[in-house]
């Protein structure tokens, strides 16, 4: 297993990452399976008004993991569709593990599931995900 932040990762300053900067000092771990996590800390601008982790939230970190993935099978691609199924709020303080499945990973597409796991390894939500490579790689 090896950890590293999500700069690391990319080789890009968090402040460059955009849409991923929201999560700042996360972490990616390449597991010994050669799968990906990835470990966020529910902070205060990650929440929703009733003061637990957006749903959005949840669904942004998985896709983010999607992405990160495609980059690390040397697979880049782009989402088709993607589906979240809610177990359980994530709360402020909480440190969430989103840990990748491939379920197929084919010549022109893929399918992928996420668990999002908070520190007790309750289950907070899935994520399935379609995705089409880019057919520059494929070919």
């Amino acid at each position: 297993m090896k950890k590293m932040s999500i700069g690391e990762f990319y080789q890009r300053p968090v402040s460059e990452l955009k849409a991923a900067s929201v999560f700042g000092e996360s972490q990616v771990v390449i597991n010994d399976d050669n799968s990906l996590s990835f470990i966020v800390k529910v902070e205060e601008h990650l929440l929703n008004l009733h003061g637990t982790l957006q749903a959005s939230m949840q669904y942004h970190i998985s896709d983010t993991l999607v992405g990160m993935y495609l980059i690390h099978i040397g697979r880049p691609g782009v989402g088709m569709d993607g589906h979240i199924y809610l177990y359980r709020p994530g709360k402020p303080g909480d440190t969430l593990t989103a840990t990748i499945f491939p379920r197929k990973i084919g010549r022109r597409t893929g399918n992928l599931a996420t668990e999002l796991r908070n520190q007790d390894g309750k289950l907070i939500s899935e994520c399935v995900f379609s995705v089409m490579f880019d057919k520059e790689i494929t070919k």
